[in-house]
């Protein structure tokens, strides 16, 4: 399952104080390839009426380089995500800029002999949460979020 993942960094907030969009960004180190490894017999068995859990968890891989968002600051644009009809974001997760990043995406499948199949294509600014909101959403029941931490787009 192709994903952006995000690296939490610089100063945490205080144990219990969410981050906020406002601070969103001094917060995030940078962006990663990720590739979230779902074991779908074991999530077969345990949807009903766990849901997806030990599944979930198999296995993560990501890129060797981790890009920054002052590297990523050329390719900012709006989010194309969402329709007139969505409910508007609660307070906490309203983005004057709501915006995101022009990354295209691709996973291809190429066998020993060169041939390539590409798997799925799409580009970052379909998501319909940007990065900050994600990080935003994730502290605001106090969860401490530390540098290092890894926060996985989904999918």
């Amino acid at each position: 399952e192709l994903e952006v993942g995000l690296f939490v960094g610089g100063n945490p907030p205080p144990l219990g104080k969410p981050i906020t969009m406002q601070e969103a960004e001094e917060h995030i180190f940078g962006l990663v390839l990720m590739n979230d490894w779902s074991a779908r017999d074991i999530q077969k068995w345990e949807y009903v009426p766990l849901g997806p859990f030990g599944a979930k968890n198999f296995g993560t891989t990501i890129s060797p380089w981790i890009v920054t968002l002052d590297a990523l600051e050329p390719f900012r644009c709006t989010t194309s995500a969402g329709t007139q009809d969505d409910p508007v974001p609660l307070e906490y997760l309203r983005d004057p800029q709501y915006g995101s990043y022009d990354i295209d995406l691709n996973v291809d499948h190429i066998t020993q002999d060169g041939a390539t199949t590409t798997i799925c294509r799409s580009n970052f600014r379909h998501m319909y949460w940007n990065v900050k909101q994600q990080l935003v959403h994730h502290s605001v029941t106090g969860c401490n979020m530390k540098a290092g931490d890894l926060l996985g787009s989904g999918t």
